[in-house]
């Protein structure tokens, strides 16, 4: 049995008309920070609980051979918390080695060599 992608890159059902993921409301987005310090990808962060790793399963997939298959997790109700894992290399928020943190709007996320912006809404 196949899958199919949504168009933001999230695996359906064959069955499925609509992505459950981004029928959650938009608290925000992810945004990966370039060596030169340009902005690169932008992952869209939805309410609820969203898996980042390099592995197809990933709401927020990330192309990383450091990173595991599902390396962290964004969990955002009231506040926005990210967790580790523990299937890589630490995570690291504001340039701090961590397990879970609450985050606030602009503040780093570092997994492998990937460096991302927090955006709240």
């Amino acid at each position: 049995m196949g899958f199919k992608y949504c168009k933001e890159g999230h695996i359906m059902d064959p069955s499925w008309k609509h992505c459950p993921v981004c029928l959650a409301p938009l608290r925000g987005w992810l945004v990966r920070i370039k060596e030169n310090g340009a902005s690169g990808d932008v992952h869209a962060i939805h309410e609820g609980k969203s898996f980042i790793g390099s592995g197809a399963g990933s709401e927020i997939r990330i192309l990383d051979g450091k990173l595991a298959r599902q390396h962290a997790y964004l969990a955002i109700q009231d506040l926005c918390t990210v967790v580790d894992m523990g299937n890589g290399p630490p995570l690291r928020v504001n340039n701090t080695e961590t397990v879970k943190s609450t985050l606030i709007d602009g503040d780093l996320i570092g997994m492998g060599e990937a460096v991302f912006k927090i955006k709240l809404l």
